[in-house]
């Protein structure tokens, strides 16, 4: 087992191994975008290369193990789902395989408990192809992925681990605590370097985060990418980002496990990453070209709320450790992601927190909280949202609101930022909406009376 940061040549050890082995090499992957950016590598280097996937036709499939029975195919690419088909096995056994090789291996506990079952037979394929070699390459295991993997993979028998220093210096951390993540991600594609590469949990999230912040920033290069998309879609956009030295691509972690580019400056999570494997992998596509670079995580009520729906008690575990990395403030980020996979390093090479810069509140959280302090059971939250961004309008002027303290703190805000922002405040329990006689109005949480809190409802800040 060996176990490399990202970028540091993992598919060059098994791809160097297979051209010097007799037989032909097995590399089982889990997506069909890192099958085919590894596949369209191998041919740009002169190797003869197969892909075994879903879909193929009977004659494509003959024509493969033909060409592997021949020896002019020295490499096979595969999903595991591909390769467990009834039938298939026998064949892959008949091909005389020297060398099996499982990338990205965190995935297997990763997902093999959960959605792709598949990984759970990689054991029982190794035996059944009988290669004499078997590895698995990753970018991050912690000691609980690296047992999973051996009970699974190895079946329990030795294996030995190679592990390399997992630290990646030249990427700064930081942590930003939000309220509107869609707010964040423009703030932040204004100001941080390009390109930026922002990871979203769901294929809706990166589409409605995508479409908005191009309509946000007028810009045509801020892109999409997820396994939902056809092949030509998914080509056609690597076609565009893989050259820009300024586009956005907002992704699944279809693209984290699929495409390199190399000079990916800023890497975003939208939201809280599943586990620190996958955390550190994904963070891992910034900066591959050597050069300073940075991983920026958001962490919202969100992804409190979605560990709460969680079913399977070790992806609660793994997400809460994530979480609690997030919002933890005064310890080293380096430090604490290192140790969550038992790894320690000696000093940072740049993050929030040892750069005194951690952000203790969410942006516009210290402005409504200390604008509804001051007007106490005045205003609902549109007519807040209309005098925090600083409108002038006929209404404002009628009633000499734009004199009012805290008017335009929020200015530059879309006035539906602050909104939701609001919201998420009452939600949290830092506002509180008053009860009669001030229906609807905003109130610190400690000026409303408990019975009156109980009664609220969250609609209504949204008068």
């Amino acid at each position: 087992m060996v176990v490399l940061p990202t970028g540091s040549g993992k598919s060059l050890c098994f791809q160097l191994a297979g051209l010097l082995l007799d037989g032909p090499t097995l590399v089982l992957v889990p997506l069909l975008s890192l099958l085919a950016d590894q596949l369209r590598r191998l041919r740009e280097a002169g190797v003869a290369a197969a892909e075994l996937r879903g879909g193929q036709k009977p004659a494509e499939r003959d024509a493969l193990f033909a060409s592997v029975a021949s020896g002019r195919v020295r490499f096979v690419l595969a999903t595991p789902e591909a390769c467990l088909v009834e039938g298939t096995l026998k064949r892959l056994a008949a091909c005389a395989f020297s060398h099996l090789v499982v990338d990205e291996a965190h995935c297997i506990a990763e997902w093999g408990d959960s959605f792709r079952p598949s990984y759970l037979g990689l054991g029982a394929l190794a035996r059944g192809i009988g290669a004499p070699v078997v590895t698995a390459f990753t970018a991050t295991a912690s000691e609980p992925v690296i047992r999973r993997i051996r009970e699974v993979l190895f079946l329990d028998a030795e294996a030995r681990v190679v592990v390399g220093d997992p630290d990646r210096p030249n990427i700064r951390y930081t942590v930003l605590p939000v309220l509107v993540r869609v707010r964040a991600i423009e703030e932040i594609a204004r100001g941080r370097q390009r390109p930026l590469l922002v990871f979203c949990r769901t294929r809706d999230g990166v589409e409605v985060l995508a479409r908005e912040t191009r309509r946000r920033l007028a810009e045509a290069e801020v892109l999409f990418y997820h396994a939902g998309l056809g092949r030509e879609e998914r080509a056609a956009v690597e076609r565009r980002f893989l050259p820009s030295g300024h586009a956005i691509l907002f992704a699944t972690s279809a693209y984290g496990m699929g495409v390199d580019k190399s000079d990916i400056r800023t890497v975003v999570h939208a939201d809280v990453p599943p586990s620190i494997e996958a955390y550190l992998q994904e963070t891992g596509r910034a900066g591959r070209d050597g050069k300073p670079s940075e991983a920026v995580l958001l962490v919202s009520r969100e992804d409190e709320r979605f560990q709460d729906d969680l079913k399977d008690s070790r992806d609660r575990d793994r997400l809460a450790r994530m979480i609690g990395y997030a919002r933890t403030t005064g310890a080293c980020r380096r430090r604490s992601l290192l140790a969550l996979i038992g790894q320690q390093t000696e000093g940072c090479a740049g993050c929030d927190v040892c750069d005194g810069k951690a952000a203790a509140a969410a942006p516009g959280e210290r402005e409504i909280l200390r604008f509804v302090a001051a007007h106490p059971r005045r205003f609902a939250a549109e007519r807040a949202a209309e005098v925090l961004a600083g409108r002038r309008t006929p209404r404002t002027a009628r009633g000499f609101l734009d004199g009012l303290r805290g008017f335009g703190d929020l200015a530059g805000w879309e006035r539906t930022d602050i909104e939701e922002a609001i919201r998420e405040l009452v939600i949290l329990g830092r506002l509180r909406i008053a009860g009669w006689p001030w229906q609807g109005t905003l109130t610190p949480a400690a000026r409303e009376h408990p019975a009156g809190a109980a009664s609220a409802t969250t609609r209504d800040a949204a008068r």
